[in-house]
């Protein structure tokens, strides 16, 4: 197993990312920039949610072609059609697999967070 090292140490005792069996695992990320929240829209905070994990998958030259499994908590299921409008344009070719959970809150007042599971074998497309 191995860790990510360029990517901004979290605020909380966690690992950014994690490599096992092919598989890197992406601790959840919300939509935070620069320690903050990314308030503005509920757009705008789901875009910076993937450019967070984008910066991941950079780190182990991957896209999210390269995406398998999708987590995503929502702390008002109102936001799921405008979460989709969003989600789909990271995912062009193929959808990876996914789960959706209400939850009571998330850090920072977030209204959304993804962890996401991808493959460090799977051929981009």
């Amino acid at each position: 197993m191995s860790t990510i090292e360029k990517a901004s140490a979290p605020a909380v005792p966690i690992s950014k990312a994690l490599v096992s069996n092919g598989l890197l695992f992406i601790s959840g990320q919300i939509g935070s920039a620069g320690g903050q929240l990314v308030t503005s829209s509920f757009e705008d905070e789901v875009k910076q949610v993937f450019t967070n994990i984008e910066t991941i998958l950079q780190e182990y030259e991957l896209t999210f072609s390269h995406i398998v499994s999708v987590t995503v908590y929502l702390t008002d299921m109102r936001y799921f059609d405008e979460l989709n409008a969003v989600y789909q344009t990271y995912f062009a070719d193929r959808y990876p697999t996914r789960t959706c959970i209400a939850v009571a809150g998330l850090p920072k007042q977030a209204r959304v967070e993804l962890t996401t599971i991808a493959s460090l074998e799977l051929k981009a497309s």
